[in-house]
């Protein structure tokens, strides 16, 4: 049995080359710890040069060289192996730290096999490899190839090893030297270099931008495949090697070189600069490019990197958001943009003038800090409204900055952008509005309570024939309780199609003419028959524009039933309108009781006589020869008719003549029935006196004052004299409604109006209500500025008197505007906004006094 401390036989050969192996294992030793393969293959190539020298030192005494050796070989840093005929015949102490077997437990090279590769099917491949590894080396006299092999040690850890092994034997033996290389952790450096190669091409694909990289001389490297596109190649591989100018932006590439260069030459990056470029199809696309140097660590110039984004979108979005925000802030309309938490984050100009804050002020501020009526507990669910993308439509009141309070009407919208929540609100002021609409209600009520006393059936359409109001007796004839039961239904809904289309073509036909009619006809109902009288004209505003229709109808079936019977019997004479009788040529036969009535002649004052006993002198030989022709040729007539009564007194009459022809077809007699309209006409005088009066003053109102201006100002300019216009606005009329309430307040607008009428001398002056507390005065002819300003000193001192209503004592006053024609303006507009303008002057120099314009 060997010595333990000694070492295998074919160790012993080292002993010639000991000086030169020690040479080369402490060079070696220096270096070990890069960890390289090629340290290991050149240790192998070393010591299989030194075993040369063996054969030519096996007569000499080696004994020295044997022992220097031998502690080489324990103390190498790398575990080594000394295989010979399959057996092993030493280890070093490398060997049994890094593996955890002792040299006692390794006699054969098969038992080492099975310890460290356990895994079958893994070591016979191994040992296959290292067989053939072996046979080629021997056969082609070149160096063994190194093998990479996963091994198991004592401790069952794996380890990836490099097995570098060397020839040494001169003669038939077979022997080796083994050196084991831990590469463990090179080759878990290269799998992360892999993996992060990966990682990081596929970030460069995935990346949402163009990536590429050029060399020095501006031909490209590499790029991302989105890049490689642009270019018009289909993918990276084929831009290598080549340069912009071969390129889809041939167009840009003198450009881009440029830029290339700054970068290269100042080794200084040029950042997120736009430019464009062209692309497949010749349209241009803007971009955002980024190139920074490629320097290595020590600075030398690789070239150059590039990124760029394409922000054709953005840029046109950038356009258009420019083009909204102008328009916003020149619309006029007061523009709040809010946060999801309803913060202020944006105004318009006119939203600051409209609160009286600045833009400052307003930045911050909530929905609730300049609403009164909009608490901050609603704004969760208003959001979530707007959050569905509902219009949301809101009136409410806004407080300015001085605390006026003023109506306004609320859109708010929903949007989404960039991952930001928010809201867009305009706001318009309505106050002027609801003014109008409260003395719409009150003017509506007084006519509603008028019509719905007529007698007979009236209504309201607009240019769809859709019925805008009724009366109560239009409402019942069709069993409806309430007039508003019928506002927005058509005669289609209520009356046979045939009917229904019957009265939509009469409504056409008065719209198109715009010329009233009235019209007899039968109507087949559910209660039989009937004959209807119908008057329908168009209704038409100011401006001349046509709005709809207006109608008044009745049941005259009974007055046809007894002309009917006149027409039979010639003698059954009884109605409720005033009837009589005549011959052909005109001379009266027999009158009834109403004729007596409403003409006050007798039947004794009236038979004998010709009709034209009731002639008026109102109409002229033309009115009646249409009247005659209309007899003549359709056998009656009917129309409005203005007769002299027995007294003198001229009254309308609604009047219907009759033709009675005989059985050989010549008029025998005529028959006619009237009606006096007196009263009806005098209804409508108050229906066109309430459309030019303000209800609450009984002053003349805006479209009566405009018509008095138009025609003042037209004598004005004829006659070359001064004309004078004022507006007048109360002051501390509001704290008045809103203290006392609208009843007080509307006294004392009537209060108001009867003292700036009692300072008013001539019939020719005018005073108006515009609405609300706002006044206009017309003087259609002065002398001098002075007697202007003589009327508003009157006007200002009436005013300042003590109100008493009720209970209560009053007091205000008035700002007046003053605008002189020709020297303020020379037509309606001017002089209207001049006065207007003078009046806020007033207000402006302290309230409760006068200011001519300009002064």
């Amino acid at each position: 049995m060997r010595n333990k401390n000694s070492i295998p036989e074919a160790m012993r050969m080292f002993g010639f080359c000991g000086p030169i192996l020690i040479a080369c294992l402490i060079l070696f030793a220096s270096n070990w710890q890069t960890g390289i393969k090629r340290n290991v293959i050149d240790l192998v190539i070393v010591v299989t040069v030194s075993l040369g020298f063996y054969y030519l030192g096996k007569t000499g005494n080696r004994r020295s060289s044997l022992l220097a050796v031998n502690k080489v070989f324990k103390a190498f840093p790398l575990p080594l192996m000394i295989i010979e005929k399959k057996k092993i015949r030493g280890v070093n102490a490398s060997f049994e730290s890094y593996f955890g077997f002792k040299r006692r437990d390794l006699v054969y090279l098969e038992q080492f096999f099975i310890q460290t590769f356990n895994n079958e099917k893994y070591r016979e491949e191994v040992k296959g490899l290292w067989t053939r590894s072996l046979w080629k080396a021997l056969n082609t006299s070149s160096p063994i190839q190194p093998l990479e092999v996963e091994m198991m040690c004592a401790n069952g850890e794996v380890k990836k090893m490099l097995l570098a092994t060397t020839h040494l034997d001169a003669s038939e033996q077979e022997a080796y030297l083994i050196a084991f290389h831990d590469v463990t952790t090179q080759a878990r450096m290269v799998e992360a270099l892999n993996e992060s190669h990966a990682v990081l091409k596929a970030i460069i694909e995935t990346i949402p931008m163009r990536v590429f990289w050029k060399a020095t001389d501006l031909t490209y490297l590499g790029c991302n495949t989105v890049f490689a596109k642009d270019a018009g190649r289909s993918a990276p591989s084929e831009m290598v090697g080549g340069n912009d100018f071969e390129m889809l932006w041939r167009e840009e590439a003198e450009s881009y070189r440029k830029d290339d260069l700054e970068v290269i030459q100042s080794q200084r990056p040029k950042l997120g600069y736009e430019e464009l470029q062209t692309n497949a199809d010749g349209t241009k696309k803007w971009l955002k490019t980024y190139k920074l140097p490629l320097v290595t660590e020590n600075g030398s110039m690789l070239g150059v990197l590039g990124l760029y984004e394409d922000i054709t979108e953005s840029k046109r979005i950038d356009d258009e958001l420019w083009l909204t925000k102008a328009s916003l802030e020149l619309c006029g309309m007061p523009f709040f943009r809010l946060s999801s938490a309803g913060e202020v984050i944006y105004v318009n100009d006119a939203a600051c003038d409209s609160l009286g804050y600045t833009r400052q002020e307003l930045i911050g501020k909530h929905p609730w800090d300049y609403d009164p009526d909009f608490k901050s507990e609603a704004w969760p669910e208003l959001w979530n409204r707007l959050q569905k993308h509902e219009i949301v439509h809101l009136e409410t009141r806004h407080r300015r900055k001085d605390g006026n309070i003023f109506d306004v009407e609320v859109t708010g919208n929903y949007i989404s952008y960039k991952d930001e929540e928010f809201s867009f609100v305009f706001v318009q002021d309505i106050s002027a509005r609801k003014a109008a609409e409260e003395a719409l209600r009150k003017k509506e009520s007084y006519l509603r309570a008028l019509v719905d006393n007529f007698p007979f059936m009236v209504w309201l359409k607009d240019k769809e024939s859709r019925f805008l109001t009724v009366n109560k007796v239009h409402a019942n004839s069709y069993d409806y309780q309430l007039p508003e039961d019928l506002v927005g239904k058509t005669d289609f809904d209520l009356s046979p199609y045939d009917l229904a289309q019957h009265y939509r073509d009469d409504d056409l036909k008065i719209m198109a003419s715009r010329k009233r009619e009235i019209i007899e006809e039968q109507h087949e109902g559910k209660h039989g028959r009937h004959w209807i009288e119908t008057f329908k004209a168009p209704v038409i505003d100011g401006s001349g524009e046509l709005l709809g229709t207006v109608g008044f109808a009745r049941d005259i079936t009974e007055r046809k039933a007894v002309e009917a019977e006149l027409a039979i019997s010639a003698s059954v004479f009884e109605a409720q309108e005033g009837m009589v009788v005549t011959d052909c040529d005109s001379v009266i036969l027999k009158i009834n009781e109403t004729f007596t009535r409403v003409t006050g002649y007798s039947p004794e004052e009236a038979v004998g006589q010709k009709m034209s006993m009731l002639s008026s002198g109102v109409h002229d030989k033309n009115f009646y020869e249409k009247m005659w022709n209309s007899i003549v040729n359709n056998g009656s007539w009917q129309g409005e008719i203005w007769n002299r009564k027995k007294s003198g007194e001229i009254y309308p009459e609604w009047l219907t003549v009759t033709a009675i022809k005989g059985k050989d077809g010549m008029v025998s007699h005529y028959v006619g029935t009237m009606l006096d309209i007196t009263m009806r006409k005098a209804m409508e005088d108050q229906v066109q006196y309430l459309a030019h009066h303000d209800a609450l003053t009984d002053l003349p109102n805006r479209t009566l004052f405009n018509d008095r201006l138009h025609l003042a100002l037209a004598q004005a300019k004829r006659e070359n004299y001064l004309m004078c216009l004022m507006f007048l606005d109360l002051d501390r009329f509001k704290p008045v409604n809103d203290n006392l309430g609208h009843e007080v307040g509307d006294q004392l607008l009537k209060l108001v109006a009867r003292r700036i009428a009692e300072c008013i001398k001539r019939e020719s002056d005018t005073v108006a209500r515009l609405g609300g507390d706002e006044f206009v005065i017309l003087l259609p002819r002065i002398e001098k500025q002075g007697d202007a300003l003589m009327v508003a000193s009157a006007i200002h001192h009436a005013l300042e008197n003590e109100f008493v209503i009720d209970t209560h004592s009053i007091f205000i006053s008035s700002s007046i505007g003053i605008a002189i024609y020709p020297s303020d303006g020379t037509d309606e507009i001017d002089l209207m906004k001049n006065a207007d303008s003078a009046m806020y002057a007033a207000k402006k120099a302290g309230k409760g006094c006068y200011r001519l314009y300009g002064q």
